[in-house]
């Protein structure tokens, strides 16, 4: 986490399983609690399961006036259309981006 112009600036890397899905909870739930601008970079996730997937989308929803996720790597994509949630296409920094129901 940094602090930007624009806000906070998480940077989430890596994988994301059962064995982190409290530690992300527990981070998402800090950060939105400051009810500040919150910048989510998804560009780094090379494996994201179920259980992290469904909290992402869970907080997009919870926060979308002040949570905002970029750049969704591609595992993140893939993982999102399996619990049949689709990434709106958001205009970026601008516009947060929301995982929502695929129609």
């Amino acid at each position: 986490m940094c602090e930007c112009d624009a806000g906070l600036l998480i940077n989430l890397r890596g994988e994301f399983d059962l064995f982190c899905a409290e530690e992300l909870k527990r981070v998402l739930t800090n950060v939105t609690s400051r009810r500040e601008q919150v910048i989510v970079d998804l560009s780094e996730i090379s494996f994201l399961d179920l259980q992290s997937a469904r909290e992402l989308a869970v907080r997009s929803l919870l926060g979308a006036h002040y949570l905002t996720f970029l750049n969704p790597s591609p595992q993140v994509m893939a993982t999102m259309g399996a619990l049949g949630l689709d990434v709106s296409p958001g205009a970026g920094r601008d516009e947060p981006q929301v995982f929502s129901s695929v129609r």
